[in-house]
């Protein structure tokens, strides 16, 4: 089993479509999890973005407000070819004043001052709104699949973008969590092969409990977060699965057991992760040969997680999607 490209829980159907014809067509917009206190030295601003990712408008912050990378943050890492709305922070004394006469490739919706920092998870969850174009297909059955997704959800993967065209993200973070002596890298870098570690052991676990039928259902010795079972974020400390769950895990990360030690001692804490992506709202609308989505999804799931069990898209701007 490919953990990249892991089994889908339902039946695929025989529907195609391509997604990310232009920005407009794939829609983020973040919810806050916090209320602003309205002073402190931090000033918030809410920020449209195209074509940009977080990392690129974070770097932006910095230059414009002459502040240290440590100084500027965000609650989640948002798409790049698409529009998203998300908060940023930056600590210091300055308004958001001038912002606008700077020639950035993004524009400023609204500002606020706050006592502390944005730290990542800082958000409510995210409000989609997808576009489908050129679909083709059992207009009939996409209805059916969507009732279905509506009532039982799909699981709960990482998506491509966590991996990286072709891949690419993995190997790099297999070459440094595995191998000895490790090279020094950015505080950045060193997150990005740690989540791409562990959401490869993620998905391998989630995989073996949709091929079981078992990812949407609790089982013997489950760790469940709001009625659903949830899989391992590898890291430190004894699993806390046992029975049938444990076995499963354990059965599932045989093939991968090069990464577990390592992530045991890179400082990370075992923690869980929900298997089953419940999208809340969920919506949608046919318009001649397009289909429009609305949804909204908890932090840390991933939208296309979605899409993959409605039918096969092709991604207009390329992958990973």
């Amino acid at each position: 089993m490919d953990p990249i490209a892991p089994p889908r829980a339902h039946a695929q159907l025989l529907v195609e479509g391509v997604i990310r014809q232009s920005d407009d067509d794939f829609l983020v917009d973040e919810l806050a999890a916090v209320e602003p206190t309205g002073e402190g030295e931090h000033l918030l601003l809410r920020i449209e973005k195209r074509g940009l990712n977080s990392a690129d408008v974070a770097q932006d912050l910095v230059r414009a407000f002459g502040v240290e990378p440590v100084d500027v943050s965000f609650a989640g890492m948002k798409d790049r070819h698409a529009v998203t709305r998300q908060w940023f922070s930056v600590r210091g004394p300055r308004d958001g004043t001038g912002l606008d006469a700077q020639p950035f490739p993004w524009r400023v919706l609204e500002t606020a001052r706050h006592a502390r920092k944005l730290r990542r998870g800082d958000l409510a969850g995210n409000r989609f709104r997808v576009r489908v174009r050129n679909l083709r297909g059992d207009v009939v059955a996409i209805r059916e699949r969507l009732e279905l997704l509506r009532e039982r959800g799909a699981p709960n993967y990482f998506a491509e973008q966590r991996f990286g065209r072709d891949g690419a993200n993995v190997e790099r973070a297999r070459s440094w969590v595995c191998h000895r002596p490790r090279a020094n890298v950015s505080a950045f870098q060193r997150g990005l092969h740690l989540s791409t570690a562990r959401a490869l052991l993620f998905n391998a676990v989630l995989g073996h409990r949709v091929v079981a039928g078992s990812w949407d259902r609790l089982i013997d010795g489950d760790v469940a977060c709001d009625g659903s079972p949830t899989g391992p974020l590898w890291g430190r400390g004894r699993p806390p699965a046992s029975g049938a769950a444990l076995a499963t895990e354990t059965h599932a990360l045989a093939a991968l057991n090069q990464w577990l030690d390592p992530l045991e001692h890179l400082g990370l804490s075992q923690q869980r992760r929900i298997l089953v992506l419940r999208p809340i709202d969920l919506g949608w609308e046919f318009d001649t040969a397009d289909l429009e989505l609305n949804f909204v999804l908890a932090p840390g799931q991933y939208a296309t997680a979605l899409l993959r069990e409605i039918g096969e898209f092709s991604n207009a701007a390329g992958a990973p999607q």
